[in-house]
Parts: C-alpha cells; structure tokens; sequence
C-alpha cells in the first residue's frame, strides 16, 4: 500500500501535513499564553467536574447536554464558573481552569452555515475583589480580559509567525492590533449604532454574530468591549446595575467570530441571587422538566411543578455564600477557539480545532 507523505485525511477534511503541524503548533503557543498570562496575574490553575448537575448549565439550560449518571439526570458541563466560585469564596483568592465545555447549540452564520461546536475549550479565570465598587470591579475586567488577550497573541507572533501565514493568517494586523487600544461601548450605544445602519433592535434583543461583525466594521476590526447587557439574558447571579435591568457585564468581540471573551461582576448577597434564580431560565427549564415527567407518569403537571425550587441544586454553591462574609467576585471565559479563529482571522470554526472524532453536521 502506497502512503500518501503529503497529506493526511481526518474527519474534518483534507489537511497538508505542514498546515496540520502548523495548526497543532499554534494552539499549542496561544494556549500557553494564555495560561502564562492568567498565572502572572495571581491566579492558581485547578480541575473542575465535567459530570455536573444543572448548576453547571450556567449559560443556557435549553442547550445542555443531558445523561444518565447512574440513574439519576446528569450534564455536561457549559461553565466552571459555580465551581471557581466556590473556591474563590472559600479561599479568597483567584483560580482558573483550563475545560471542555459543551453546548448544544447551533453557529447561526450564514458565511459558514452549519458550523458549529458543541465541545469547545474554555479558559476560565474567576477572583475576589475587595473594596471596589461593581463599576471598578467592571473596568479591571476588561483592563485584564485586554492583557490576557495582548500577551498570548504576542507569544503567537513571536513564535508561530510562519504556522500563521501557512494557515492564511495575516501577522502585519496581530502586529497592529498588539499595542492598539480596544474599543468599548455600552450594550445601549451598540444598539443606537446598529439600529443607526438600518436596524431594528430593542432592548433585550441578543447581539449574534451578524451583529457583531457590524460593531467591528464600525470600529475598522479593532477588538470591541460590549458592556451592561440586559439582565433578562444573562446568567441570574451578575451584579445588576440600580435600574435592575442592566448587569455588569462585558463581552469582548474579536475579528471574525464575534464574542470569543466573556465575563461579569458577581452578586455578593447569597438572598438576591436565589430570588434571581427561582426567576431564571434554569428555573423555567427545571419547571418543564418536572411537567413533562409528570405527564408521563400521569401525575398532576402544575403540583409538580409547584414543587421544584432551582435552590436544590446549588447545595454547595449557597451553603459557600452563606458560610462567608459577602465579597463582589468578577471572572470571565475565553472561548479558546475563538480566539483561535481571531489569530487567523478566521470565520469557520472548523479551520481552529485540530482533532474531532465526531464531524460536526
């Protein structure tokens, strides 16, 4: 059998061994930055659950990827975020995690249609942060979320600049982009943009990638802070500004797959984010599930629901909060083959992941 030595067949195509070997390469380099960058802040690197209860569903439940854990209902996990908490709450100090995280969900992107992920890598940092303000709390965020994202690009140019341009990547606009200052807007001001070009958004309306690729051209690709989303979309335990409807959020949107960072001020009072959880879509998603079990065991729905409480689910989480004086916490999670595509100016997901059993439909 003759083997073919220039390229290699995989499940998702046809791969030269030069760009394979490039492709390893950076992934390599940018997750080490990554990594070097979060640790020089102060941060100490722990594993988390991937097994999780809904707890760990912390983006959207809808999206979970449900399992039988020995006869009881299982997920996979979407965020480590409740678990850092916990340490950080009780240790009082910063952790990060280097996990897989899953979503079943589908990439709306009508340049790469059918593109997606539902296992991707998630880089996350979560801290305490004593005497500030949520506001302050906020601006180091981002002031970090930049550091991060400037520090592991600047590893990747210094050490992959060929496995880049290999890959189609372009190193004069990382080059540009390094010392370059991010742009930021309010969620609101991004909305009087796009609505500005033809739009027409509402508040509470999601920003999806199309969205976002506007906010970047607006901005001629420099990477975009977006801040103070709805709290109607986002995770119930944010910091919530005093109008009730915002939170203390931030998304980092980056050239060409739109929000790659995330990240958020946390509620410090253990009451107000169980009032906002037992109003969250977690609750609603755990209503349902009651319902439709109820139904088919022929049992009464609207009893069954009555009795679901989302609190039950969060033992450790709760027990932590009420255990330990009140302390504001901030993290965020890099989506880290977006920040891959963004290193190779990439728009189709599928050009950042380097092996997959399973070929995404």
């Amino acid at each position: 059998m003759k083997i073919r030595q220039d390229t290699i067949s995989t499940g998702l195509g046809e791969f030269s061994r030069e760009k394979f070997d490039a492709l390893t390469h950076l992934r390599e380099t940018a997750l080490d930055g990554l990594r070097e960058a979060i640790k020089n802040r102060g941060y100490r690197e722990v594993t988390t659950s991937t097994l999780v209860n809904i707890a760990g569903s912390c983006e959207n439940p809808y999206a979970s990827f449900r399992l039988n854990y020995y006869g009881t209902p299982a997920h996979l996990s979407q965020s480590a975020q409740i678990q850092l908490e916990n340490l950080v709450l009780s240790l009082r100090r910063g952790f990060f995690t280097v996990n897989n995280s899953f979503r079943e969900e589908n990439y709306d992107d009508p340049e790469a249609q059918g593109r997606r992920l539902s296992e991707f890598t998630l880089a996350e940092p979560e801290r305490p942060y004593e005497n500030c303000t949520p506001e302050q709390v906020l601006d180091r965020i981002i002031e970090e979320e930049a550091e991060v994202i400037k520090y592991a690009t600047q590893k990747v140019v210094e050490q992959c600049t060929s496995s880049i341009k290999r890959l189609g990547g372009d190193t004069d606009y990382l080059r540009k982009v390094i010392p370059s200052r991010f742009e930021k807007l309010s969620y609101d001001e991004a909305l009087e943009l796009l609505n500005g070009e033809g739009g027409t958004y509402n508040f509470g309306d999601d920003l999806g990638v199309l969205e976002e690729r506007a906010i970047l051209r607006y901005f001629g690709n420099t990477p975009t802070f977006v801040t103070h989303y709805p709290a109607s979309i986002k995770f119930f335990n944010m910091k919530r500004t005093p109008d009730g409807q915002r939170v203390y959020s931030v998304d980092l949107l980056t050239p060409r797959l739109g929000e790659t960072v995330g990240g958020a001020v946390r509620e410090e009072n253990g009451e107000v984010i169980k009032q906002h959880l037992r109003e969250s879509k977690i609750a609603e998603y755990m209503k349902e599930q009651a319902r439709e079990q109820a139904e088919r065991l022929g049992q009464d729905p609207e009893k069954a629901m009555k009795l679901i409480d989302p609190v039950a689910q969060f033992p450790d989480y709760f027990n932590m909060l009420g255990q330990v004086e009140p302390v504001l916490r901030g993290g965020y999670g890099i989506g880290f083959e977006r920040f891959v595509g963004f290193l190779l100016q990439s728009n189709d997901i599928l050009d950042t992941v380097a092996y997959r059993t399973l070929h995404p439909q």
